[in-house]
This record gives C-alpha cells, structure tokens and sequence, in this order.
C-alpha cells in the first residue's frame, strides 16, 4: 500500500529536483503548499505529484516559475511577444478641409524581417498543456 503523504525529500527525489526547489515552488505558487506536520516538516499528497511533474516539465522547455503559475491557473500564458519594433505613431487625421491624409510612415524592412526572425523563434516551440 502506497502512502498518501510524502515528506519533501522523497517528494523531490521522485521529481528529480533538491527540496530546495520545491520549497522555491511554494514561494511563487502559492497553490502547491505542502501541508505541515507538528515538527514543522513538509509533507505534499501523492495526487500533487502530477502538478508538480507538469512545473518540472515546462521549466525544463524554457518556462518561468511564475509562467506555470499562470499555466496552472489559467491554463494558458498571456505573455506578449517583444518583436522590437516599437509602437508605431499613427498620424491624425485633420479636420474635413483641404489637408490632403499623411500616409503612416512604415518600418525599415530590414526590422520587420528581424522581428518576424525572432517571432519564428519564439513560436517554434509551442508551449504544451
């Protein structure tokens, strides 16, 4: 018969950290506190275990602590993407009279095909849930 409660050594030797990285976990994800005996030792439930393989999981594609805070929450990230090319000012238009429109002046083409080189690289590997 499996026990139900871990303490926090075999809990991240079976996840494969240091129990330093779990207490670290428990720091930014509120939600995976380990339950606390009267000696003030960590225990997490066996049926934590999925959650944190999913944390360990996204840190080892790339992801933040705080990013699989969000995952776990949410399910999804709301992160944007930085293409570098900053907020692009769109002219006004003036009044109805004899000003003919400016056309918005377009980026260097050399900074769209950067930024959408490192939109490539981004989106090339997609977070999975």
């Amino acid at each position: 018969m499996e026990r139900l409660w871990l303490k926090i050594g075999e809990t991240a030797r079976r996840l494969g950290v240091k129990p330093k990285v779990l207490r670290y976990w428990e720091q930014v994800i509120p939600e995976i506190q380990a339950r606390r005996s009267k000696g003030n030792l960590r225990y997490y439930h066996v049926d934590e275990l999925d959650r944190l393989f999913k944390i360990r999981n996204w840190l080892e594609e790339g992801l933040t602590v705080a990013d699989c805070r969000e995952l776990l929450l949410t399910g999804q990230l709301t992160r944007g993407l930085n293409l570098g090319l900053g907020a692009m000012a769109v002219p006004r238009r003036k009044a109805a009279g004899k000003a003919k429109p400016q056309t918005p002046r377009r980026p260097d083409v050399a900074k769209v095909t950067a930024a959408l080189r490192r939109l490539l690289s981004q989106l090339a590997d997609p977070v999975k849930l």
